[in-house]
């Protein structure tokens, strides 16, 4: 299996990346805009690849001879909101590069697509949404990944590319990065063992997955031949409120360390992840109150 993950220097990239090398007889390509990683992984190949420029994808899809892709490269939510324009040539016309690129190369085995689970419209009642939940474009990010999916949806049922959409939660961990508010959990985890204070740039109730677990879900997802053309699951996680996130923080070490501002996000308290259970068995999720324990060994 040889995989190419774009976007292979950020968090998602990273963690599938040595998820997958866990694997025999798996070559690891990871391609990004820079000329070289932001941090190297031993065993992955880096090469330098634009989604704007369709022939550099193309290009390395041959090189390689790869089976597998995952496309996780994107403009974030304040890029997005700061320059409109280059969020939809990047987030939508450079997926479409990539699919076109994909569809040319003809021997792709299974494509896969990084969303958000940010694109749902929050539910009134406070329940958990599923894949078949309504999804509404708050922002340019949300908008864009759900051209995205549709993009992959359309590839998938014009020319019989197995496309397989995922859509995370809030992702933490040591992996994470500092970009974007949402960052707030894993950069308070830092600084509150550093002994730094820090305040969480948002509070209430959302859904979070580990780093390492997204990593473990996508390499699972890759792996396996989709039932369908065309498939869409919410990646796993657990609902958390950031007011006891905080608490346990401070708890562990020992000192009023970290606080939260009174900010709501419009995003769900959760979503459901029984679809993917039920196709992903042998899957677990990693808990916040084990990992934090873990985190002051």
């Amino acid at each position: 299996m040889q995989v190419m993950i774009i976007g292979g220097s950020g968090c998602v990239g990273e963690e599938t990346a040595k998820a997958l090398l866990k694997r025999q007889k798996c070559k690891v390509i990871a391609v990004s805009r820079g000329k070289s990683a932001h941090k190297v992984i031993e065993g992955v190949i880096y090469e330098q690849g634009d989604i704007l420029d369709k022939d550099s994808i193309l290009r390395l899809l041959h090189k390689y001879e790869v089976t597998h892709v995952l496309h996780t490269a994107a403009l974030r939510t304040s890029q997005c909101k700061t320059d409109p324009v280059q969020a939809v040539r990047v987030n939508i016309n450079g997926t479409a590069n990539v699919l076109e690129a994909v569809r040319e190369y003809g021997k792709l085995e299974h494509f896969v697509f990084i969303s958000t689970a940010a694109v749902y419209k929050v539910p009134s009642d406070g329940s958990f949404p599923d894949e078949s939940s309504p999804t509404e474009a708050l922002n340019l990010y949300t908008s864009t990944k759900l051209a995205g999916e549709e993009l992959c949806e359309s590839y998938a049922h014009s020319y019989g590319i197995k496309c397989t959409v995922l859509r995370p939660q809030i992702i933490y961990g040591p992996s994470r990065g500092e970009e974007g508010s949402t960052a707030g959990l894993s950069i308070a985890m830092k600084e509150a063992k550093a002994g730094n204070a820090y305040t969480i740039p948002f509070s209430g109730q959302y859904a979070f997955t580990y780093s390492g677990d997204v990593g473990k879900f996508c390499k699972e997802v890759i792996s396996n031949k989709p039932v369908n053309d065309y498939e869409l699951y919410n990646l796993p996680g657990e609902s958390l409120e950031i007011s006891e996130i905080v608490k346990q923080i401070n708890l562990k070490c020992g000192r009023d360390l970290i606080s939260s501002k009174e900010i709501i996000y419009p995003f769900a308290k959760g979503v459901s992840s029984n679809k993917f259970f039920e196709m992903f068995t042998q899957c677990r999720l990693s808990h916040f109150e084990d990992l934090l324990t873990q985190n002051y060994r």
